[in-house]
């Protein structure tokens, strides 16, 4: 077999018996692509109007652009037509009418120039054949106008199709006698910039918009795009840009549908002159809560900004429902220790500890990360770990976050409980932190990862003075994880039941067993009996064995009721 000595890249005409697949063949498509071609055509309005004749209903776009020279490049796929201008600034496909493709479609058109107008009818199957269609003359001002015969689904999509293409096209668009609502594309931006042929619109939002979410107009034509998002190390504001394209030629779409754009070198250096921008916005405020890493970047783009307002969140305990860090008050101003983040129930019994003592040197407050590097940050002192100290009858054992427990490990009073800390004057030094030790007197050990307090041991100190109601709320915050599977009871339903499990354990170990069972009983009987008992009437009850005797205590006559299992 011989091969060629060269080859070279083609269009074969097979290509355009697939026309109809060219775009998704929705109504949408159609609009975006006749506007764009009107607005081309330095139309300054275009009309839509829609009528219903016996054979079906008609879409008539109408534009008073300059009109179709050659009509011969109408249908030539890839071949657009467009003047050298044209074909520089917005890289014309030549492939736009066929988002008509496998309709029935009549164009007429004019150019100034031009003593009479012409016109043509596409049938459905002409699309993909070939076959020759004739031209015939047409009186028509100068423009060009397009009848689409609709089908059902283009009907029902029209409203909000042409809504949307209208949005932020800049041209007038009138759907009978009635203007379509227009608005800026970057409306709201809290600042706007040029830069090479666009318009780079800095928003203000904490929430990183949605991935669908249009980031890119193109004369009315928007589209979805990864464009930075750059926000505040603690979750509070945040900053993202849309692009306005006025002229930009090296911003290209993929085609023909011009529904994403070319991923390259051009996208890159937009993406990064809006994050240029951005941070140009930030700096005209003159503070900023940005990670260290976003500080170094603004340095690399060259951005001068501040360092990070020193400012940090009270440290609160997570709670192990969630297990979500909660920021506390914002102090400034003031010493602080930065702690370190453990399970629910360690930080639980810290505060608990810390909150009875003052010698920690300053306000404990949540470690912020993103902040390490700036000068402020590294200079606070910090917790490096901490350890609960058990001394109990038989051993002294050490607990912290992973550590093993001892397998007799049973609730109830030891010896003494001690939290010790290890604190470092600043992230700097190279010495060894110190260890600091408070008094405890309460500490929480779950022995297993479910949510059930069969499974925790519950250590009080000997002077522990915590009250039933505090110790089940504690451990409520430290142990409730609800079961999310599909054939558990509602959220409510386990949280109840496991509020009455924490009082009745918190009552035997704090006032004894009759006491926990009585109370127990007690609330059983206000969640399912009370609401049977007549208004303002009194009922004395005795049970014993599962046998249940009542009576009414103001009617001494009243016979009792029994109730037997």
């Amino acid at each position: 077999m011989t091969f060629p000595t060269t080859i070279h890249a083609s269009v074969g005409q097979s290509i355009i018996h697939k026309a109809t697949r060219l775009f998704a063949g929705c109504v949408a498509d159609a609009l975006h692509e006749l506007l764009q071609n009107a607005r081309r055509a330095g139309a300054t309005r275009v009309d839509i109007r829609r009528f219903d004749r016996d054979h079906g209903t008609i879409l008539r776009i109408r534009d008073d652009g300059r009109g179709i020279a050659d009509p011969t490049k109408l249908l030539a796929l890839g071949d657009s037509g467009w003047d050298s201008d044209i074909a520089r600034s917005e890289d014309p496909a030549g492939m736009g009418v066929f988002s008509l493709a496998g309709r029935h479609v009549v164009i007429r058109s004019r150019t100034a120039d031009a003593e009479d107008g012409w016109q043509v009818t596409i049938p459905p199957q002409a699309w993909e054949s070939g076959e020759p269609l004739d031209l015939v003359p047409a009186v028509i001002a100068r423009g060009t106008e397009i009848e689409i015969e609709l089908s059902k689904a283009w009907t029902d999509e029209l409203g909000e199709a042409l809504k949307n293409a209208a949005r932020f096209y800049p041209l007038p668009v009138f759907y009978g006698e009635e203007r379509q609502a227009h608005e800026a594309f970057l409306k709201d931006a809290v600042r706007v910039e040029n830069w090479n042929g666009c318009r780079i619109g800095v928003f203000l939002d904490k929430y990183t918009p949605h991935r669908e979410q249009a980031r890119i107009n193109f004369h009315g034509l928007t589209v979805p795009c990864r464009l930075p998002h750059i926000h505040d190390a603690d979750g509070g504001r945040g900053w993202y840009a849309k692009v306005d394209i006025v002229d930009a030629p090296n911003l290209q779409f993929v085609l023909p549908a011009r529904k994403e754009i070319v991923q390259g070198a051009a996208l890159d250096a937009l993406r990064e002159a809006c994050e240029a921008a951005i941070f140009r916005t930030i700096a005209r405020e003159g503070h900023h809560r940005l990670s260290y890493a976003h500080w170094l970047r603004a340095r690399e783009l060259g951005i001068s900004l501040p360092e990070a307002a020193p400012v940090l969140h009270l440290w609160t305990p997570r709670i192990a429902e969630t297990n979500d860090i909660f920021p506390g008050e914002r102090i400034a101003g003031e010493p602080m220790v930065i702690m370190p983040t453990l399970s629910a129930n360690i930080e639980q019994c810290v505060d608990r500890a810390l909150k009875s003592v003052d010698g920690l040197g300053g306000s404990p407050v949540r470690a912020t990360p993103e902040f390490a590097g700036y000068g402020w940050y590294n200079a606070l002192p910090r917790v490096l770990g901490l350890s609960f100290q058990v001394e109990t009858d038989n051993a002294t054992f050490h607990y912290d976050d992973g550590a093993s427990v001892p397998d007799d490990l049973d609730s109830g009073r030891v010896g003494t409980i001690t939290l010790e800390l290890a604190v470092r004057a600043t992230a700097d030094s190279e010495e060894p932190g110190d260890i600091l030790a408070f008094p405890a007197d309460v500490l929480i050990v779950p022995t297993d990862c479910c949510s059930d307090l069969d499974d925790v041991a519950i250590l009080l100190g000997t002077d522990c003075a915590i009250t039933p109601g505090e110790l089940a709320s504690l451990l409520e915050a430290s142990c409730f994880w609800p079961n999310e599977d599909c054939d558990a009871d509602s959220h409510y339903t386990q949280q109840a039941a496991f509020e009455m499990q924490a009082r009745f354990v918190a009552n035997m170990l704090l006032l004894g067993e009759d006491a926990a069972v009585l109370e127990r009983v007690r609330e059983a009987l206000r969640q399912h009996v009370t609401w049977l008992i007549p208004k303002d009437r009194a009922i004395s009850m005795h049970a014993v064995n599962h046998l249940v005797e009542a009576a009414f205590a103001d009617n001494d006559d009243a016979p009792s009721v029994d109730a037997a299992e």
